[in-house]
């Protein structure tokens, strides 16, 4: 005994002990280092920025941080699965479960998505001529949120309660019945946060690609990754929203006991529907930006323009449009019918078809070209048989009848990693090695690029190979042992071997970027001879690359340029673009969500309430900071220079009501779907006419006077502003308060949130949209509050209330779809 614990439990956490002793000596050396080599200004510079290229460069270190931690429990399952009956320290049952759990969490969401919206941040406003991002704010906001969500997951093992039911975590196993520690807790409120963070940055990047191209850039002379990029936005819109929507009422069942997922009422199911409408498109929201990557690469390092290029962008926006259409043959073994399989089988091999054209472009663009085999290239040359072969086997998962022999093999785990890393993971290296020099200004080593790749992608082959085999003859995935009559023992050994071999090839990758930054050579802005915008400006470029924007005349103008076919020329530009500033908000904000989480997690609300209030804190302090207030001052913009900021921040906001309406309609179709409940309150018995007309005739009328205020802000009329925005504040504020008497009603009654299935139904629908009219008192609240203080130029304010009208506007019709959705059905029967 040691204090009073038992030599076995010392064992059994030996892991989070190990961790602990080796994350706090790595971080006091780093401390250390830091100071002594006075690194501080330069991190504080990072910390506070909102330039691109810096932002993608955190993206891209963090991403790596994970992937060496993702990485470490890859080894670890390798290494307890390499012989029969095998016991490898406390890799075992639980642990285990934590250990497979955790890898598949934080390579997918903590590795892949980090380190390609990583390379969008470094290349995409380069190669499409912009400054910047469209909101360089948001810009940084997006990554300390996805920051402090990856901090948040991995905090859960060192507090040894690591989150066990599997990257999908599948109800009921999800749930607090079956899974009492708050491991996954900590999944739902870190993926929740990183989440929005990924949902901002989607926000971001489509109103920078349709907003800020530069002049001449016409969507059919956009490079392929920016099209790549425009297209995962909008996957990720839609995917991530589901299973933001999905994550929401999960939190629901774990901490306020209702039963969304299980129980009479309840359906698990729902949260497989839910999560793979999420996680079929974000394969391809991981698979599509490699796809651009490879693209630029291949033409790069051919001397070639891109074969078939109008096809290329066809094929992108078929894949994610059938990206979402296919998300049930993840579920053929479920029950749901024949017909229903034979369709979603369908779907999933016509997929198949724009992937298979990409692939020959991709021939053909190197057939007749003068083939450089750099490591970028290497990495597009390796991807194309792995990806191939990848696909082989998901059109033999798409067949139900051989699915139901394959499902939960190693079959499957062999085949998305095989996609995922086939495609995902090269294409990132491939990107690094490329866009390497405009990141730093150094090239990364050939020679050691090339041992990292053969390494790593032979590695790659004899780990995920064999396990074809292994699943073929009946080795399920997520187990930890197997016996020697299972026949499997030489498939896992080759496997475990191959996994090592990945690893070595990490430390090459490691030691080249060591080297690289010991080295003192520079390289030139052009070093790979590219055919993008992004070769045409210094290496790194300033924090404003194109002082003097491009202008455009044609597809791959610098190429052109070289070849003498017309100069490229960078003109005078009067149009207002994104304002970068420094700012430690985005930071702090984040860490107060983090330690909301933190609060949630342990029913700590007291905790949580004074973090949410401390958030909402600093989005106040945030708008009499807003840099844009001193740029509007000093600068005398004209009428349509106003039209344009104005229209480039209505394309951010319209993205963000997609999120919004998407997240309403999952609510909705899970309001119907669940109510009436076949036990408990009904409908009928809880809603009276009463409160709802009370509350309509506060929201309702608030859209008229809300447009009053419009009137009188474009007519210069400012009476008909102040008393339309102050009679839309007191609408909103009685619509809180009838409102929340109708729930404390509910409440006093015995309707609780956990009464039944339908009583959870209506809170979680209902009360999102009473915080959305809460919010929006709050905003016109401040804005009032700002023109009192004449904070706001004339510009700005007008740019502001015209924003919040378009939220008003939509909260008001969220309203009007509760009533009939939500209320008359019921009052009316």
């Amino acid at each position: 005994m040691l204090f009073g614990i038992s030599k076995d439990t010392l064992y059994q956490q030996s892991d989070v002990i190990l961790a602990w002793i080796v994350t706090l000596l790595a971080g006091g050396w780093l401390l250390y280092y830091i100071t002594k080599k006075e690194k501080w200004p330069l991190i504080m510079d990072y910390i506070q920025s909102t330039n691109h290229r810096k932002v993608g460069i955190m993206y891209m270190l963090s991403g790596l941080l994970f992937f060496f931690r993702g990485g470490m429990d890859a080894l670890l399952i390798r290494t307890q699965l390499a012989f029969p009956q095998f016991e490898f320290w406390v890799i075992q049952g639980d642990k285990y479960s934590g250990v497979f759990t955790t890898h598949g969490t934080v390579m997918i969401f903590f590795v892949a998505m980090p380190l390609l919206i990583g390379l969008m941040n470094i290349a995409v406003p380069l190669q499409i001529g912009a400054k910047d991002l469209a909101y360089p704010f948001l810009n940084s906001l997006s990554f300390w949120l996805f920051f402090s969500g990856a901090v948040l997951f991995n905090l859960s093992f060192f507090f040894a309660t690591p989150p066990s039911a599997g990257w999908t975590a599948y109800a009921p196993l999800s749930l607090d019945e079956f899974t009492k520690d708050p491991g996954n807790s900590f999944y739902i409120f870190s993926i929740q946060i990183s989440g929005l963070g990924t949902l901002l940055t989607a926000v971001n990047m489509i109103s920078t690609i349709i907003r800020h191209r530069a002049q001449g850039m016409k969507y059919t002379r956009m490079p392929l990754f920016p099209w790549a990029t425009l297209i995962t936005s909008f996957l990720i819109l839609i995917a991530f929203t589901a299973l933001s929507s999905g994550l929401y009422l999960l939190m629901f069942d774990r901490l306020f006991g209702t039963t969304f997922f299980m129980g009479e009422g309840g359906n698990p199911i729902y949260w497989q529907h839910l999560f793979w409408i999420f996680g079929h498109p974000e394969v391809y929201i991981l698979a599509l930006p490699a796809f651009g990557i490879f693209s630029d690469v291949i033409s790069t390092f051919s001397k070639k323009v891109v074969f078939g290029y109008t096809v290329m962008v066809i094929s992108i926006g078929l894949i994610g449009l059938l990206g979402f259409m296919v998300w049930v043959h993840h579920m053929f073994t479920v029950g749901l019918g024949p017909m229903v399989n034979t369709f979603f089988a369908i779907t999933t091999m016509l997929i198949a078809v724009p992937t298979g054209i990409k692939v020959f472009n991709w021939l053909f663009t190197m057939r007749g070209g003068r083939i450089q085999v750099t490591t970028p290239m290497l990495f597009a040359l390796g991807f194309i048989p792995t990806f191939v072969m990848g696909g082989v086997t998901g059109v033999m998962l798409a067949i139900p009848a051989a699915d139901f022999q394959f499902h939960d093999s190693h079959f499957v785990v062999a085949h998305f990693h095989y996609t995922i890393i086939g495609a995902t993971v090269l294409g990132i290296f491939a990107g690094m090695y490329y866009w390497y020099p405009k990141m730093f200004g150094k090239s990364l080593d050939e020679k050691l690029g090339k041992w990292h790749f053969w390494l790593f992608v032979v590695g790659f082959h004899l780990t995920f190979l064999p396990m074809h085999f292994s699943g073929l003859q009946g080795m399920p995935r997520r187990t930890y042992t197997y016996i020697a009559e299972d026949q499997v023992f030489t498939f896992n050994a080759m496997s475990t071997v191959g996994a090592f071999l990945m690893g070595v090839g990490m430390l090459f990758f490691a030691w080249n970027i060591y080297r690289t930054h010991k080295s003192s050579k520079e390289v030139s802005a052009d070093p790979w001879d590219g055919r993008t915008l992004e070769w045409a400006v210094s290496s790194p470029p300033s924090e404003e690359a194109f002082e003097r924007p491009p202008e455009v005349f044609a597809s791959d103008p610098l190429w052109k340029s070289k070849m003498g076919e017309k100069e490229l020329k960078f003109i005078k530009s009067t149009r207002p673009g994104p304002v970068a500033t420094n700012s430690f908000i985005p930071i702090l904000f984040a860490g107060a969500l983090f330690l909301f989480s933190m609060g949630m997690i342990y029913q700590w609300y007291w905790l949580a309430a004074v973090f949410a209030i401390a958030g909402f804190g600093l989005l106040f302090l945030r708008s009499f900071l807003d840099e844009r207030i001193e740029h509007y001052k000093q600068k005398r913009y004209k009428p349509e220079d106003l039209k344009k900021l104005l229209h480039d921040k209505r394309t951010g906001f319209f993205s963000y009501l997609v999120i919004d309406s998407i997240m309403f309609l999952i609510l909705f179709t899970t309001y119907v779907m669940f109510t009436p409940a076949p036990t408990g309150p009904k409908p009928e018995e809880v809603f009276e006419a009463r409160t709802l007309i009370i509350s309509s005739l506060f929201l309702l009328p608030s859209s008229l006077t809300m447009l009053l205020a419009e009137y009188g802000l474009k007519k210069g009329k400012k009476g008909a502003l102040r008393a339309g925005v102050w009679l839309t504040l007191l609408l909103g504020i009685g619509f809180l308060v009838a409102e929340g008497h109708e729930f404390y009603t509910y409440i006093h009654e015995g309707y609780l949130i956990d009464s039944n299935v339908f009583m959870a139904s209506f809170y979680v629908l209902v009360g999102l949209h009473y915080s959305h009219v809460l919010f929006g008192v709050g905003w016109l609240s401040n804005l009032l509050i700002q023109q009192g203080f004449r904070s706001l130029p004339e510009g700005l304010y007008e740019e502001k209330q015209t924003i919040f009208s378009y939220y008003w506007h939509f909260v008001d019709l969220i309203w009007i779809f509760i009533i009939g959705i939500v209320y008359l059905p019921y009052l009316i029967s």
